[in-house]
């Protein structure tokens, strides 16, 4: 009895933070205390020690970890303890999340309660998004905001490329389920699935992400494979095809915003003179950041300049290259491989594409679409931001991937 208290703690608490998670993030570092606690508290894993080598998907849940431990190794050689130990704390969901659901017994995950955990998911999305667009509408009442459906008008508190890294990931959940249970499905159910996900494309045009449209792209590639691998007839498979085809189009054409913003990238990265008239385009700005911080690896290949120095460097390169208005901002390199490389070094970098990659790939050759889907999603995003430096992007990306990881690989019940 106890023991099932424990899981159904464990259960709801990832329901809750699936739902919360694009509706309110202040509210998920007490959601993961809750979660810590319970796990402590239950023993469960004195019990589930012994399973490590019968069970190998325990090991390599716990594997995410080792990037954590690696950046707690990285405070060895910093100065900087204040900031280090900041950070340490920030990435913590790295080590906790991989912890949990290695050593847990997670019978009570049947598919059926996935499934519900992932509505929990995109209601959370829905309810976000309609207090968005709700407290838009007042301040542009009120205030007359030039483009307040746009960007960080509509984002409100959250950053725009995390949230359309969010609404992406959504749209992947439904249109995987809609894949997989199309025969299954009733067609009002169907209906409502596509709808919401129309929704969602919406949004993600109106955030105006350009890592955000691009992944909504692959996601839509990815979706027409499995259809492909799931043996649909071909007309099917054409018709879905020119549907999302039109519908992108469409999108781009009613809420341009989006694509104007690759224009004018593709003008700062081709033109040099335009580059010179525009210092404080974010484009130009990425690309002064990512010279600088490739300097700096070359200086620091082996073994970074350490996790609680990375932020002092980076800020005192900027000030020698006169890079005022990044250095005011304090901004990070805005790529979390390169911020990770320049951080703990090769060592760094290569563990980070292993955490990334290769369960990817063994997820691949399971033809599990959605895990697959999850990890394109996050790996683009930290081409275009440093997504493991701020709680938004840690606990989302250690949340759902050792879920999904773990989840996959259910087990007999462990008993009270």
């Amino acid at each position: 009895m106890r023991h099932r208290i424990h899981q159904q703690i464990l259960y709801l608490s990832c329901i809750a933070l699936a739902f919360f998670l694009p509706l309110a993030p202040k509210i998920l570092p007490s959601l993961i205390m809750v979660m810590g606690i319970n796990w402590l508290v239950s023993g469960i894993w004195l019990r589930t020690i012994s399973r490590f080598r019968s069970e190998k998907w325990r090991g390599q849940t716990l594997f995410f970890a080792a990037l954590y431990l690696l950046y707690l190794v990285g405070m060895l050689y910093s100065t900087d303890f204040s900031y280090g130990w900041f950070d340490l704390q920030v990435k913590l969901s790295l080590l906790i999340f991989p912890l949990i659901f290695s050593t847990s017994d997670l019978t009570t995950f049947t598919p059926s309660r996935i499934s519900l955990l992932f509505g929990a998911y995109i209601n959370g999305i829905i309810a976000g998004s309609v207090m968005l667009l709700l407290h838009t509408l007042v301040i542009n009442a009120r205030w007359g905001v030039p483009d307040p459906w746009y960007y960080t008008n509509l984002a409100w508190f959250f950053h725009p490329t995390y949230l359309a890294m969010y609404y992406c990931f959504g749209m992947a959940v439904l249109l995987w389920h809609i894949g997989s249970n199309s025969s299954k499905n009733p067609f009002i159910l169907t209906l409502l699935l596509c709808l919401c996900a129309l929704y969602l494309e919406i949004l993600i045009f109106l955030l105006s992400s350009k890592a955000g449209v691009m992944v909504l792209a692959l996601i839509q590639v990815l979706f027409l494979l499995l259809l492909v691998h799931k043996r649909t007839p071909l007309y099917r498979v054409v018709y879905v095809f020119m549907f999302l085809a039109i519908v992108f189009v469409v999108n781009s054409r009613m809420f341009p915003k989006g694509f104007n913003r690759f224009s004018t990238a593709d003008k700062m990265i081709t033109d040099s003179r335009t580059r010179a008239t525009n210092p404080n385009d974010g484009t130009v700005a990425r690309m002064e950041i990512w010279k600088i911080s490739a300097d700096l690896i070359r200086q620091h290949f082996m073994f970074g300049v350490g996790t609680g120095d990375v932020k002092n460097v980076l800020m005192e390169s900027y000030r020698e290259h006169q890079l005022y208005p990044v250095y005011k901002k304090k901004l990070n390199a805005h790529n979390q491989y390169i911020q990770t490389f320049l951080t703990l070094g090769v060592t760094g970098f290569l563990l980070l594409l292993a955490v990334l990659f290769r369960p990817a790939w063994h997820n691949l050759r399971k033809e599990d679409y959605l895990y697959v889907a999850f990890i394109v999603i996050f790996a683009v995003n930290l081409l275009f931001e440093s997504m493991l430096e701020i709680q938004a992007g840690v606990v989302f990306y250690a949340f759902f991937n050792a879920l999904l990881f773990s989840t996959a690989f259910v087990e007999k019940p462990l008993g009270s």
